[in-house]
């Protein structure tokens, strides 16, 4: 994992910096796990970006963008927040909302303007049922399907969420089975080889019910379902830890 002080080193200073910090400050005044959240973010989206050979510009810019991505939060109450993913109609109905509350607190700055439709998208998935626009596929910027799967990944992982919903590799096998479904299945796969170059995973049962009775089922079965036009991406057999 990237160290957390690296995400000051973005490639953009002055007002950008400065406002980037104000918003984290006040992030961090409202909660230490939103904000330790948003720094492991952004360096696991800057090495995506890397490995995925976009030019030093490009990277900034999702960085930062990864860094912003929850400033929406701000008007999320705690106790909204606190209850989150337990939340009723009403509450989830407050909480998606963040996405565009970001979006609104960025878009007359010009420093910005090349990364809140990121912020904006963040949420939204690679089968169109995402938020707040039900963006599908390609149509969603490729920064923002980034972010996607370092924020899925570092919520359930890191210590710092003081979730531990997850170990690494039930994180790692999630996102595999929901490549061409919640995530890009390039994405998923450029995260996988940037968190752990030459590393593979094993595969887990998942469990699934048909017809009343239980079965097992890999998740390079989960795999096989995704559109031909994504068939190059990985199996659960090609990350079968040596």
């Amino acid at each position: 994992m990237l160290s957390i002080p690296q995400y000051l080193d973005f490639s953009q200073s002055g007002k950008t910096r400065e406002i980037c910090e104000f918003f984290l400050e006040l992030l961090k005044r409202k909660s230490e796990v939103l904000y330790l959240h948003s720094q492991q973010v952004a360096n696991y989206s800057a090495s995506v970006a890397a490995k995925l050979g976009l030019s030093k510009k490009e990277i900034g810019m999702i960085r930062t963008a990864a860094l912003m991505h929850d400033i929406g939060l701000l008007s999320v109450p705690n106790n909204i927040l606190n209850k989150y993913p337990y939340l009723s109609t009403r509450e989830m109905s407050q909480y998606k909302r963040h996405c565009i509350a970001g979006w609104s607190m960025l878009e007359n700055m010009e420093e910005f303007s090349g990364v809140i439709d990121l912020i904006c998208s963040h949420h939204e998935k690679w089968d169109g049922t995402g938020y707040p626009k039900r963006l599908k596929g390609v149509n969603i910027p490729l920064g923002a399907r980034i972010i996607a799967v370092a924020d899925y990944y570092d919520s359930v992982i890191n210590p710092c969420t003081a979730r531990w919903q997850k170990n690494h590799q039930e994180a790692l096998q999630e996102l595999l089975g929901a490549m061409g479904t919640s995530f890009d299945p390039e994405i998923v796969r450029a995260f996988i080889d940037s968190l752990a170059p030459g590393k593979k995973i094993r595969p887990i049962p998942i469990y699934t019910k048909s017809n009343g009775k239980k079965k097992a089922k890999m998740a390079a079965e989960r795999i096989a379902d995704v559109p031909a036009k994504v068939a190059e991406t990985p199996t659960t057999e090609e990350y079968t830890e040596k």
